[in-house]
């Protein structure tokens, strides 16, 4: 699933290529599962010029002359693809002449969805050690868990919460309210640190190339992950006897440096 990097990634791109354009069609295809784009906010929203391309956690938020927003998700799959279809196009719509597509193979993503309630964004100063010491207080969940969660801190998934442990040196499957205030100190400051990365490196696209961005430019924190995805860690220990699943989602850790 594209991650706070990947999506900031897609909205830098939107915002330099539609800010300031009005927007003239769109097309809906074969809907996802949740449920198809709804027809009468995107009919209010035909001839009205897009003034900002926001975020908020993995959400895009395309804010119009007319005082409404359009809310997308990309959902396990989705990309947003400029200059034509994809194979798998689920919405699209033109601005001013440049063709944007909702692509999404495996149909998760949302067009035209509600924001839900999310914690802080991971680089705001709002997320701070103190924070994460008191949302993590006693709570018993394994601390990748916590990470993962949307309520906790906005955009982090699977990718980047492993590696933020990692250079932690703290083990996943931990439960979150053991946690040290030294340790939510560390944890923070690895956190911001690596989504400031993966943001400066345009996210991360595996091997299946499932998240290129819309100008189909892959992103390059993947040459720079510690654990996730290797069978041997950058430390250099074997990572095979770790692999464990936290919050549905296959997780690893070394186990010498994270103790």
């Amino acid at each position: 699933m594209p991650e706070l990097p990947e999506v900031e990634t897609v909205r830098r791109v939107l915002e330099e290529r539609l800010k300031g354009r009005k927007l003239t069609s769109y097309e809906i295809g074969r809907p996802t599962f949740y449920r198809p784009p709804p027809r009468a906010q995107l009919d209010a929203l035909i001839g009205a010029t897009i003034v900002a391309v926001g975020r908020r956690g993995k959400y895009l938020i395309l804010s119009f002359s007319v005082g409404r927003e359009l809310i997308m998700h990309l959902g396990m799959s989705g990309r947003i693809i400029l200059g034509g279809k994809g194979p798998h196009t689920r919405f699209q719509f033109t601005v001013e002449g440049e063709v944007v597509t909702f692509n999404d193979a495996r149909r998760f993503g949302r067009v035209g969805c509600e924001l839900p309630e999310f914690g802080p964004e991971p680089l705001s100063a709002e997320f701070d050690a103190r924070y994460l010491f008191m949302a993590l207080r006693k709570r018993k969940a394994p601390i990748k868990a916590m990470l993962m969660d949307q309520a906790v801190v906005a955009g982090l998934g699977n990718i980047y919460a492993t590696e933020a442990l990692f250079a932690a040196g703290i083990r996943p499957g931990k439960a979150a309210g053991g946690l040290t205030l030294a340790q939510c100190e560390k944890l923070v400051s690895v956190i911001k640190t690596v989504i400031a990365l993966g943001v400066e490196l345009g996210g991360s696209t595996l091997d299946d190339s499932a998240y290129l961005d819309p100008l189909g430019r892959p992103g390059g924190f993947q040459k720079q992950v510690a654990v996730y995805g290797r069978k041997t860690g950058a430390c250099g220990h074997s990572l095979k006897a770790t692999r464990q699943m936290i919050a549905g989602r296959t997780s690893m850790y070394c186990p010498v440096c994270q103790k």
